[in-house]
């Protein structure tokens, strides 16, 4: 399905080289008389661009290689064209890439009589010339301006054959029949099977003629989608891509249009070791992809509102969207995910995420809108070396398809709350997020910002007036004697937001000498302080009439830790808001006491 897709992809919205070609950097051009005398090399690299640092960018012919001896026809590196190979590579390989390459050269010239390509045939199998070329090479090597793993090409009486913009059509028709393993090729016959993206019967490919390009951890020269070369991995006897039976046509098209889209800046995005690739059937106004990767509050708000002013059209022929997740394991790309919906489904889905996310910012103002990564990686220590490939592959599936976050993403993010004995911004987000697909938008209703009545069952209620209090405990202890080395917080939050029971009894009764000490200095901070903290305790638990004292959750689940959090958070955010309101105008802040 999605490589079918991505086929199409392929055929309607890009502009397509000749089959089996590709974009190429060049580093050097061989230049020769039409006769096949060796004139020089060209460098094309220029250093004082970027764009041309390691060579110009040419349409060439190309194919996917590995470990195995295969040339490329016209454009290779020196092991190929000119024998001179890296210090590591074997002398019996060296002598084969060489001889293999001329083979391919030879004959390309005797089946399209093309006289650049006789030329070059010319030159190869010409002691005298090739080894003056050797000798220049090997003299740049020497000088450290030449890199063996470079690519060479051939420049024949001012023209380069290799450039598909010469329309050299004879060359272009040869390698097309050469790599589908037309006679010249040498090339035992392809099996014809029914291919998994067309569903015609053709003739499949052995190994698929392209690798993807550009994924993180995988090999420089490329990864390969579908291979089994180990007997574990083979099924009836098919061994490499046979037990994915692919045309040749349909695996180039759809590697071609996977490394464009891995190469766009509109279209790519990377989290960690995971690449994700994002596509519309038809072009569309709104990025989608900067939507969840740098969300723009403006065009975050426009996606909220256009759900009240129905601007959305639903029907038979809406825009399709497309998404696939990818990784690389070494050799291989692995597909960690894939999605194939609609626009106006995405539209919605991005709705009620961005609704989930949303939350008052740490002090009392609008949030902004937070991409994947700022989320995922609010529940690490130091996401670029512990995030898991699955926790952003898990909130792309909230915001594309709505889809609920898993449990352990919540308790990450509350582990790291106990751990750090703080609620970020971006953590609140996320905690915020994921209770609402675990809860439902209606328990979440209203919880943007501190709501003193929020729509919970009783013992998750308890649990978010619980972290009020810690807030307000908080705001006590620095209302009374300032700033100190280890604040309650650094201490007891672990403690309050796991067994409240343990951890409020003790705390409660420490506030009586802050209060007394503010009773003295601070009357109308005490007063205001007093009040809150005294309300909250009655959301908690009233009094008992034996010991007219509050009695707190003796345990909090995992989701009710978040909630702690969130009342937290909100109670200091709500704080902060009330302080820097009071200063704005110039006068007191209403006996609240700002936090940090």
């Amino acid at each position: 399905m999605i490589l079918t897709k991505l086929k199409e992809y392929a055929e309607q919205q890009m502009e397509l080289p000749p089959a089996m070609y590709n974009q190429r950097r060049i580093a050097w051009l061989i230049s020769l008389t039409i006769d096949g005398g060796f004139e020089g090399s060209i460098c094309w690299k220029d250093h004082s661009h970027k764009e041309t640092k390691k060579g110009r960018e040419i349409v060439a012919p190309d194919i996917g290689r590995t470990v195995g001896v295969k040339p490329k026809l016209l454009v290779d590196n020196s092991e190929y064209i000119l024998g001179i190979g890296r210090a590591a590579t074997k002398p019996a390989r060296l002598i084969d890439c060489h001889e293999q390459f001329k083979i391919l050269i030879q004959s390309c010239a005797d089946a399209t009589k093309e006289p650049t390509i006789i030329a070059i045939a010319n030159f190869l199998n010409s002691p005298l010339e090739l080894e003056k070329a050797k000798d220049e090479f090997l003299q740049l090597l020497d000088a450290k301006k030449f890199d063996p793993t470079e690519n060479i090409t051939f420049r024949v009486g001012g023209k380069i054959p290799a450039n598909a913009t010469e329309n050299f059509t004879r060359i272009q028709d040869f390698w097309a029949n050469y790599t589908a393993g037309g006679e010249e090729s040498g090339k035992v016959k392809s099996p014809i099977m029914t291919c998994l993206v067309t569903g015609e019967e053709k003739a499949v490919e052995q190994r698929l003629p392209f690798l993807v390009k550009g994924l993180f951890g995988g090999q420089p020269s490329g990864t390969a989608l579908v291979s089994a070369n180990a007997q574990a991995f083979t099924s009836y006897g098919l061994a490499n891509s046979l037990t994915s039976p692919i045309s040749r046509e349909a695996a180039e098209k759809f590697t071609k249009a996977l490394n464009h889209l891995l190469s766009g800046k509109n279209t790519r995005l990377s989290v960690g070791n995971t690449a994700y690739v994002f596509w519309t059937r038809e072009p569309e106004e709104i990025d989608l992809l900067a939507a969840i990767e740098h969300p723009d509050p403006q065009v975050v708000k426009n996606l909220l509102d256009s759900a009240s002013k129905g601007q959305e059209v639903y029907g038979t022929d809406v825009n399709q969207f497309y998404a696939l997740a990818l990784s690389a394991s070494v050799a291989r790309a692995v597909v960690r995910d894939w999605l194939a919906t609609t626009v106006p489904t995405v539209k919605a889905n991005l709705k009620l995420w961005f609704l989930a996310q949303k939350i008052t910012d740490a002090y009392g103002g609008v949030g902004k809108p937070l991409g994947i990564y700022a989320l995922a990686a609010s529940a690490y220590r130091d996401a670029t070396k512990e995030m898991l490939p699955k926790v952003p592959t898990a909130l792309i599936r909230n915001a594309l398809q709505h889809l609920p976050i898993p449990d352990d993403l919540l308790t990450r993010a509350v582990q790291r709350n106990r751990a750090e004995g703080k609620v970020t911004y971006p953590r609140a987000a996320l905690i915020k997020l994921a209770l609402t697909t675990k809860l439902g938008t209606d328990a979440m209703t209203d919880m943007e910002q501190m709501n003193p009545q929020p729509n919970l069952q009783a013992q998750d209620d308890r649990a978010y007036h619980c972290g009020r209090l810690l807030a307000e405990l908080e705001g006590l202890q620095k209302a009374a004697i300032g700033k100190v080395n280890a604040s309650l917080v650094d201490r007891y939050y672990s403690a309050a937001s796991t067994t409240p029971a343990t951890a409020f009894p003790a705390l409660i009764k420490n506030s009586f000498n802050h209060l007394a000490k503010l009773r003295k200095n601070k009357v109308g901070a005490y007063s205001a302080i007093d009040t809150r903290i005294q309300e909250i305790i009655l959301k908690i638990a009233p009094p008992s009439l034996e010991n007219h004292t509050p009695t707190f959750p003796k345990t909090l689940k995992m989701h009710q830790q978040g909630l702690f959090a969130l009342g937290y958070y909100h109670q200091r955010a709500h704080n902060r808001a009330e302080a820097t309101g009071a200063r704005v105008g110039g006068g007191q802040a209403r006996g609240t006491a700002p936090t940090d």
